[in-house]
């Protein structure tokens, strides 16, 4: 086992509350609110992978607070506590993110080659919509507790369409922990590809010098990369998992198990973000355009100066 490995296991192994056994999961259960026992069982798990990011947040960004303070001058001392206090919070969030993402893929790519190796087995249409096991419901429980943390984090800090994704996510996985869907759980969490080098992006512009050619250099690098495995992993793949899903939902569709309305709200959900990376693509190669006619007019403009 490695590091990730020892993380993931010690926190799905925390122990739930007496309090939370004995008062809040049957009240839940009476209230009919979640009626799913894959889910209430192992609602003390999500809670805890909501909470880890959080605590750690708070960490991280105490800690990067110290830090800047030290290279704070005496005068305007407030206003630039509130902007050392502004960076450091936006380093924690983006760091939490990256930590998280680089998690959730691990488990859904490890769960993505097993599968392809015969390992963990998914045959058939029936066994991708119905089958349940601890590998995908892993999976389920820290995807929900990724998706309320970025719904949250993008409420607070962004965007509607931002935080549309994070509850449009949310729902649907926890969909899958019912058990049902579970196979898709990891397919649809290549999604996430992308986001660590988004994350890089936003360090290397903050904390990298412009000037430095190297460091330029990286940058330019990892935004290749991040657009490229945003159309992957966003786009080309999610476009083609949703035309596999909607096909073994035809497949099982007549099955008594079958759930319609969830099938429904998936196949929706899905659509609905693919249209958002659809847009969100199309604005980022937008903005990579601009910045490059805008580069070469500033060379052109350098050249004649120069002669």
């Amino acid at each position: 086992m490695n590091f990730l490995d020892y993380l993931i296991e010690g926190l799905l192994a925390v122990p739930a509350p007496r309090i939370w056994s004995n008062k809040i999961i049957p009240g839940i259960r009476a209230s009919g609110w979640i009626q799913s026992d894959a889910l209430l069982n192992n609602l003390h798990s999500i809670f805890a992978w909501f909470v880890f990011p959080k605590v750690s947040q708070w960490k991280i960004d105490s800690l990067l607070a110290e830090e800047k303070a030290k290279d704070i001058k005496v005068e305007h001392k407030y206003s630039r506590n509130q902007r050392a206090k502004s960076l450091s919070n936006q380093a924690a969030l983006h760091l939490v993110s990256f930590l998280q993402t680089i998690i959730v893929l691990y488990l859904s790519i490890a769960f993505l080659i097993s599968n392809e190796r015969g390992v963990i087995p998914y045959p058939d249409p029936a066994s991708r919509i119905f089958a349940d096991t601890r590998e995908t419901r892993v999976i389920c429980i820290f995807a929900i507790g990724y998706f309320i943390w970025d719904a949250l984090i993008s409420a607070a800090y962004s965007t509607l369409p931002f935080v549309m994704h994070g509850v449009v996510s949310t729902a649907m996985y926890a969909i899958g922990i019912k058990p049902y869907l579970q196979y898709y759980a990891p397919v649809f969490l290549i999604f996430e590809l992308s986001n660590p080098f988004l994350n890089i992006r936003w360090f290397a512009s903050k904390y990298l010098p412009s000037e430095n050619r190297l460091a330029s250099r990286f940058q330019l690098f990892n935004n290749l990369i991040f657009l490229v495995t945003f159309f992957l992993g966003r786009i080309a793949w999610g476009w083609y998992q949703i035309v596999c899903l909607c096909y073994d939902f035809y497949m099982v569709s007549d099955d008594p198990i079958y759930l319609y309305w969830d099938s429904l709200i998936i196949v929706a959900g899905n659509l609905v973000l693919d249209v958002l990376n659809a847009y969100w693509f199309k604005t980022m190669v937008g903005v990579a355009i601009k910045a490059i006619k805008g580069g070469a007019q500033k060379k052109r403009e350098d050249v004649k100066k120069a002669c």
